[in-house]
């Protein structure tokens, strides 16, 4: 390595890394708002806390390291074009694209290595975070009450809230089922409206009840029905946070490896029902409605199936996707970098933040479109950079070729 490559490198890296950690920061606001009120209104362990934030880095990390690489060629290459640096390589006689060659080379060595996190870390960290989540939710029943839900995770009661009200802690349409040892047949509360709220070690939900009713088994023979204008129920809670190893994953929980098993997997069994589908089809009709009826059984099977590959497949190819972006944005941003001849780092984060707003609006349009089987899961997945992959080709040529790709296509077309 030449000693001006060197220095470009000594430019690129610091930026870099730079905006990685500025990003995660940003990123992870939302987690660090809910970590503070978890330390301190619900009284989890710090090291939970700990281990919630820092499983959660990996995701965040995945969707950081391309947009640094944007950043940090918009804001090394515009330095450099902007203090002139640029012109004395060109008038020395050295192309501009070996400038750019060790920042391309270091981002594309990080691109196998961003398919092996995005393939094995992110997955774990995020399988563990929603694990630690749901064994928290358990101990602090405010992290989990939900509308319109029959909720059996309180000892001795079945608690259904219809609407709540988190503002004024106001609840309406509420059933609780009292679950006790010397009743066969639980009691029965039920109240248009009330309040709720917790002690203030969490130990229990009060929920006072206004004009409701209660209904309870007396005897074998009996029955009661009492009106009451105002009741209070103190709802016990798991004040115990046990650690629980739940083996359901979902895709985006799923290893690579388990990922490419069941897309395999659900291939098989898609290519199962088209032959059964196929066979069906090729029965004669009028025999009677049963074999109609298998048909379409058969072909709503398939359609599920079909889906629910897609959905793996996409998951599979959004993950390369994203790991390959990390050298796809930085064909973006250095560039853009020498043209602007502006190297602020304001200037890096607006440019980087548009494009990303634009490159992250395709990736969910494109997912969404092969979940719902409207795409092949290549094609939406890598539809952001198959969109942007002209505008690149073109500010490519211009920063480093001095001439314009696309202005020569058209002439080519033209003649």
């Amino acid at each position: 390595m030449s000693r001006l490559q060197r220095y470009v490198l000594r430019e690129f890296v610091p930026p870099f890394l730079m905006a990685i950690v500025v990003l995660a920061f940003v990123l992870l606001m939302d987690r660090l708002f809910l970590l503070a009120d978890l330390l301190v209104r619900k009284g989890v362990p710090v090291r939970a806390v700990g281990e919630i934030a820092l499983l959660s880095l990996p995701f965040v990390l995945s969707v950081c390291a391309p947009l640094g690489g944007l950043i940090a060629g918009v804001v090394a290459f515009g330095r450099m074009a902007q203090d002139n640096e640029l012109a004395v390589v060109r008038s020395a006689g050295i192309p501009v694209w070996r400038v750019f060659v060790p920042a391309g080379v270091m981002c594309a060595l990080l691109v196998p290595v961003m398919v092996g996190f995005n393939g094995y870390v992110v997955p774990e960290a995020q399988h563990r975070v929603r694990n630690l989540l749901t064994d928290v939710a358990r101990k602090k029943p405010a992290l989990r009450i939900r509308e319109r839900v029959f909720m059996d995770d309180f000892p001795g009661y079945m608690v259904y809230i219809g609407t709540i009200d988190e503002r004024r802690s106001k609840v309406a349409n509420v059933m609780i089922f009292e679950k006790s040892g010397r009743q066969v047949t639980p009691a029965f509360v039920t109240a248009p409206r009330g309040e709720i709220h917790y002690t203030p070690d969490d130990r229990y939900m009060v929920l006072t009840l206004l004009d409701g009713e209660i209904h309870e088994a007396v005897g074998a023979d009996n029955y009661r029905r009492l009106e009451f204008s105002r009741h209070v129920v103190n709802v016990p809670t798991d004040d115990e946070l046990i650690r629980r190893d739940r083996e359901y994953r979902s895709d985006q929980e799923m290893l690579m490896p388990a990922l490419l098993a069941q897309v395999r997997q659900l291939g098989g069994e898609v290519s199962g029902l088209s032959r059964e589908v196929k066979r069906l089809r090729g029965e004669e009709r009028g025999a009677a409605e049963v074999a109609d009826v298998r048909r379409r059984e058969a072909e709503t099977r398939l359609r599920y199936k079909v889906l629910e590959r897609a959905r793996f497949e996409t998951e599979v190819q959004k993950r390369h996707s994203l790991a390959f972006s990390t050298l796809f944005f930085l064909l973006f941003g250095a560039p853009v970098g020498i043209l602007l001849r502006r190297g602020g780092i304001g200037t890096g984060f607006v440019v980087g933040l548009v494009f990303f707003a634009v490159f992250y609006v395709l990736l969910l349009a494109g997912q969404n479109l092969s979940d719902a089987g409207r795409l092949p899961p290549f094609v939406g997945m890598w539809l952001p950079n198959l969109a942007l992959v002209l505008p690149v080709v073109e500010l490519s040529g211009r920063a480093f070729l001095e001439f314009s790709p696309l202005r020569w296509l058209l002439r080519g077309f033209r003649n």
